[in-house]
């Protein structure tokens, strides 16, 4: 009997997968980007979710000039850091930007959610194994 169970967990696991994935879309709509659960998780408390920042002390995200020009830098940000003055949209913000605890795959995500997200000028999406070379160019 105990086998017998065992030889169908696999199935009953995917079985289980696909019901809660219908769920999902039966009840949202659509399917929540990976990006955006990190995000919300990491990023949000301080650029808040709609990406405008706060005042002064956060800069914003959404349509932010700085994201546009340094795009291939958000992995370094997203893994030391960022502890220098910034200028975005013509507003100087001085604030030190703490890393959030993510790894390669998860910066891949948030990187293609802001893309997506917020209209930025990266051509294509990224992959966690160009964030790995990205992180190894960090200063």
């Amino acid at each position: 009997m105990k086998q017998t169970l065992l030889k169908y967990l696999p199935t009953l696991f995917f079985i289980g997968l696909v019901a809660v994935f219908i769920y999902n879309l039966l009840e949202h709509g659509r399917i929540e980007h990976p990006g955006f659960t990190v995000y919300k998780n990491q990023c949000a408390q301080c650029h808040s979710e709609d990406g405008n920042g706060i005042r002064e002390l956060v800069p914003p995200i959404n349509d932010a000039d700085f994201l546009n020009t340094y795009f291939d830098s958000i992995p370094c940000w997203l893994t030391n850091g960022l502890n220098h003055a910034i200028v975005v949209k013509g507003i100087t913000y001085d604030q030190p930007m703490y890393p959030p605890k993510v790894d390669e795959i998860q910066i891949a995500n948030v990187m293609n959610y802001l893309r997506d997200e917020y209209k930025l000028k990266h051509p294509t999406e990224v992959n966690s194994i160009w964030v790995k070379e990205q992180i190894k160019g960090c200063k």
